[in-house]
C-alpha cells in the first residue's frame, strides 16, 4: 500500500506512565535504571519527566489518579504542526480525544485513540533537553533508554493499516502466524503492534521495553531491590527477556539488547 504524507512524525518522544504515587514511582524507575531522583521535580506537580537516551523520554503522571475518567495515553509521536495533526487526524476518521490544548507557548498536544481504544498523545513542542546521567554508582545493568513501546491490539490486520495511515507509512498485510507488527520509526524507540495478548488470553497488557546487555544480571538485581519477576525470562533465538510490574501493576519488559 502507497504511503500517504502525514504531518505526524514517526518518532515517539515520550512514553506515559500512570502511577499513583508520584514519589514512589520516580523512585522506583530512578532505580531500575540507575538515575538521579530530581527533588525539583517533585514539586507538587502531576508528572515527573526523565529524559532517557535515544530520544525517547519517560513521563510518570498521576493526572489519571485524581482524573479516573481521564484517557490512559501510552505515548506520544512528534509533529511540526498540531493544526494540520488534527486536521489530518480528522480527516482519516480517527477518535479524537479533546481539542488541541496549549497549556503554555511552545507547547500543544492532541490525543486520538485507535480501535482497540490506545490512546495516543501528538505533540509540538519547542523543548529539548539532554538525558539524564546515570549515576557513577550505580549497580543497575538496565539501560536508561526505551527500547520499544508495545500497541496491544485484538486484530493486527486492522490495526496495521490505522497505524501506518497516521505515521504515513507503508504498510503489508501480516501472515498468519504474525503477532508483532514494527512500525518503522526515524529514531528513538520502536512502536510495535502487539496480539501477543489478545492471541493467549492475558489479562494484562505490556508497555514498553527497557534495554539490557546482561539479562541475567538486571534481573538479579531488580530482585534484589525488592521488584518481583512477572515473566520468568525466556529467549528466542539471540533475544531473551523477562518482565516485571511497577508500584502501580503497570507491566515493563527488560530485553537483552
Amino acid at each position: 500500500m502507497e504511503a500517504m504524507q502525514s504531518p505526524i512524525e514517526n518518532i515517539v518522544g515520550s512514553v506515559f506512565i500512570h502511577v499513583s504515587n508520584l514519589r514512589r514511582s520516580a523512585e522506583w524507575y530512578s532505580m531500575v535504571m540507575g538515575l538521579p531522583l530530581l527533588e525539583e521535580r517533585l514539586n507538587g506537580g502531576p508528572v515527573y519527566w526523565l529524559e532517557l537516551e535515544g530520544g525517547t523520554g519517560m513521563i510518570l503522571d498521576d493526572n489519571s489518579h485524581n482524573n479516573p475518567d481521564t484517557e490512559h495515553v501510552l505515548f506520544s509521536y512528534k509533529t511540526g504542526d498540531i493544526d494540520e495533526a488534527y486536521r489530518y487526524l480528522d480527516k482519516m476518521g480517527a477518535r479524537l480525544l479533546y481539542p488541541i490544548e496549549r497549556p503554555h507557548p511552545g507547547l500543544a498536544f492532541l490525543g486520538f485513540a485507535d480501535k482497540d481504544g490506545n490512546a495516543i498523545m501528538v505533540t509540538q513542542s519547542n523543548y529539548h533537553s539532554p538525558p539524564l546521567e546515570r549515576l557513577k554508582q550505580t549497580d543497575s545493568p538496565i539501560s536508561n533508554k526505551v527500547g520499544s513501546v508495545f500497541i496491544n491490539v485484538t486484530d493486527i490486520n486492522r490495526a496495521i493499516p490505522f497505524h501506518s495511515e497516521v505515521l504515513g507509512l507503508p504498510c503489508r498485510q501480516a501472515e498468519p502466524e504474525e503477532s508483532i507488527y514494527v512500525l518503522e520509526m526515524k529514531s528513538g524507540s520502536d512502536v510495535l503492534l502487539d496480539n501477543n495478548r489478545f492471541r493467549q488470553g492475558d489479562d494484562y497488557k505490556t508497555l514498553f521495553m527497557l534495554l539490557s546487555s546482561h539479562i541475567e544480571g538486571a534481573k538479579a538485581y531488580l530482585v534484589a531491590n525488592g521488584v518481583q519477576v512477572f515473566t520468568d525470562i525466556e529467549r528466542n533465538g539471540e533475544i531473551a527477556f523477562f518482565t516485571v510490574k511497577d508500584p502501580d501493576g503497570n507491566v515493563v519488559m527488560v530485553c537483552s539488547e
